[in-house]
């Protein structure tokens, strides 16, 4: 069983326009049931001034000790996505030219880790955190001063690979992955073996 979801970019100082019902590859929604795409584009308060780039702020405590397993998941996740960025691609029909590299950022995987073991935590998959919380929250709580950001979620995959070609072959996903207009990745992975979906990914995408 898996499951995709996406937020498209998330950028400073335009109107609000959501769309749901984002495309599946049918063997994915054959296993999935249906996966959510979502596009939204709003005017919001601006952050909070991010804390210092030396210490993480103590909302990242509880994901700072990590299964150096999961480390390695979430590391490979980012490979993998640079290699497609690097190769171009097409999302939904769309052909998407090759894209610079997205830099790994603490504080994004602070806020992908967070969900993550939200998700597998509670037993279920949304970009609403299980306190209400919305990504650009979690990534302003980890310290992340954006300007653009999206996230991406999924649940069932089991190895970084499967993963990330779940996400290629859902357009949101794939744009969201394939876009020019962020710079940083941060991935959180978290196992609950007595969860649903046992597997749950997170990508915080952002630039400042």
């Amino acid at each position: 069983m898996k499951r995709l979801s996406s937020v498209l970019s998330f950028v400073l100082g335009a109107t609000l326009s959501v769309g749901c019902g984002g495309e599946m590859d049918p063997g994915l929604e054959q296993e999935a049931g249906s996966g959510e795409s979502s596009s939204t584009t709003a005017a919001a308060e601006t952050p909070a001034s991010a804390p210092s780039a030396l210490a993480l702020p103590a909302y990242c405590n509880g994901v700072l000790n990590w299964n150096p397993a999961w480390t390695a998941f979430e590391d490979e996740v980012l490979k993998l996505v640079n290699q497609q960025r690097a190769a171009g691609a097409t999302c939904g029909g769309v052909a998407k030219p090759k894209v610079p590299a997205l830099t790994f950022d603490e504080r994004l995987r602070c806020a992908a880790r967070v969900h993550s073991t939200d998700m597998g935590t509670n037993n279920f998959m949304s970009h609403t955190g299980s306190d209400g919380s919305t990504p650009w929250q979690r990534m302003t709580n980890a310290g992340y001063v954006w300007r653009s950001a999206a996230e991406n979620v999924a649940a069932g995959y089991a190895t970084p690979a499967a993963v990330v070609a779940g996400w290629m072959k859902s357009t949101g996903h794939c744009n969201n992955i394939m876009g020019s207009g962020v710079k940083h990745l941060g991935v959180g992975y978290y196992y609950a073996p007595s969860s649903t979906y046992k597997h749950y990914w997170t990508q915080s995408f952002g630039a400042q």
